[in-house]
């Protein structure tokens, strides 16, 4: 009786700490208005079905299915290091572990404001740290730039002149906020991240035309997300980023649905596989009592 007590007692902490915890979606939804960078294919649908089957209440069901159709960079997505690095990994090499990490977010919006084109530099990061403290090991660091406000508007979010008339797939007049190659430079030499996100289609500023900073990612089998939502709402710290991305072999990226967990530690992933074990096994010995 008395062990039946402290287990519950202890459960009932557990459940306590993890209502303390809160989800941040950082995923744009997928459907008919997903964005897609200018050369790629649209998300679409095929052989959609909706019916009946059968008698309702007389062993009849509802059925729904459909066929999709996403390219792999659209919408909030992965770049995997292959995407820009010959022998970098691809989608499904990239090991769970280096999927999740400490979050940290860096805010560059008060220049965007002032300049579509600007970029992360050093000196923000150095920055951010006089203030934080290092990136710590196994990093997603987060690059706001609050530009990921005009995703419901191609014009806006892609930053091409409103009064030029374009095709779609001009990719020779964007003008969006990105990662300077020097600080995704900086990081590879100087932190241990395992992956960079961006609220703008690219983690190249719109302007690039030798992606960079694609390429010095991905040499270092470090990965990229881009189009991601509300990184307005991240704190500078004392988050986790997951990053489920579906195990596409062979992919250069893929759609993925990325979630950020507030008021936690840095060592959150390991707390949360503790905590996981922790339960199963209380829930074992209750079980067997």
């Amino acid at each position: 009786m008395m062990l039946t007590q402290m287990l519950l007692l202890f459960l009932t902490s557990l459940v306590t700490s993890f209502n303390n915890m809160k989800a941040i979606d950082l995923t744009h939804p997928v459907g008919e208005n997903t964005l897609a960078w200018p050369t790629i294919n649209k998300f679409t649908t095929a052989n959609v079905v909706k019916t009946q089957v059968g008698v309702e209440g007389e062993g009849g069901y509802w059925y729904e299915a459909r066929d999709i159709n996403q390219a792999e960079h659209s919408g909030t997505h992965l770049d995997a290091p292959a995407h820009f690095y010959k022998g970098g990994w691809h989608t499904s090499d990239i090991p769970l572990e280096r999927l999740a990490g400490p979050g940290v977010r860096i805010s560059i919006e008060e220049r965007v404001e002032k300049d579509l084109d600007t970029g992360l530099v050093v000196e923000d990061i150095l920055s951010w740290e006089e203030q934080h403290g290092e990136v710590p090991d196994g990093a997603v660091v987060i690059i706001h730039t609050g530009h990921g406000r005009w995703y419901g508007d191609k014009v806006k979010y892609f930053g091409r002149p409103a009064e030029l008339d374009l095709p779609e797939n001009d990719t020779e007049h964007l003008h969006f906020p990105g990662v300077e190659p020097a600080a995704a430079e900086w990081l590879v030499r100087n932190r241990n991240i395992v992956g960079l996100g961006i609220d703008t289609p690219s983690t190249d500023k719109g302007q690039s035309r030798d992606f960079k900073t694609h390429q010095v990612l991905g040499e270092a089998n470090i990965w990229g997300l881009e189009n991601l939502a509300r990184t307005e709402e991240l704190p500078s710290t004392g988050f986790v980023v997951y990053n489920m991305v579906h195990k596409l072999e062979g992919g250069s990226g893929g759609p993925t649905r990325v979630i950020a967990i507030l008021g936690v530690t840095s060592g959150a992933r390991v707390e949360v596989g503790r905590w996981i074990l922790s339960i199963s096994c209380a829930c074992l010995i209750v079980l067997n009592m």
